[in-house]
């Protein structure tokens, strides 16, 4: 059985955490570890908001029937946007060797944190009830084979 919508992209949310809480412990004792480190973790956020945007958000926007610019998802892709704001701030700083990242990893956590909460609470959820299993396992799959390193313009 595959697994659902909740497991699959809630592991990603920790693994992503997981990264990011090494980055911010080595940023200033290890500049170079914790540049591929921010590398990493910017390139597998950026992937997992593809994951949403692109495959998962209008898979359930058609079976929910909902009206672009309504529901759970425009709330979303407007928090991804803030998202990405935080990001390119971060990677700004560190692409100067500035490594005062303090206050934007602090709206980014801000942001995450309430977003994946609302998302593993409603949103994957209520996904994987309006889906069948042969859809989530095809939405896994098509999860799993999107390349590591694309980004929303590749993916258009």
């Amino acid at each position: 059985m595959p697994p659902t919508i909740l497991e699959f992209m809630g592991q990603d949310h920790d693994r992503l955490d997981e990264i990011f809480k090494k980055f911010q412990t080595i940023k200033r004792q290890d500049v170079e570890g914790a540049t591929t480190l921010f590398k990493e973790f910017l390139t597998g956020l950026q992937r997992h908001i593809v994951w949403e945007e692109e495959i998962l958000f209008p898979v359930f926007e058609a079976h929910a029937n909902m009206v672009e610019g309504q529901g759970p998802t425009t709330v979303m892709r407007i928090e991804h946007k803030q998202i990405k704001q935080f990001l390119d701030q971060i990677h700004d700083k560190i692409a100067a060797g500035d490594r005062r990242t303090e206050n934007a990893e602090r709206g980014l956590l801000e942001v995450l944190t309430a977003h994946n909460v609302k998302e593993e609470q409603i949103l994957y959820p209520w996904i994987d009830n309006a889906i069948s299993e042969e859809e989530r396992s095809s939405l896994v799959t098509r999860m799993q084979n999107l390349p590591p390193d694309t980004d929303e313009q590749a993916s258009k």
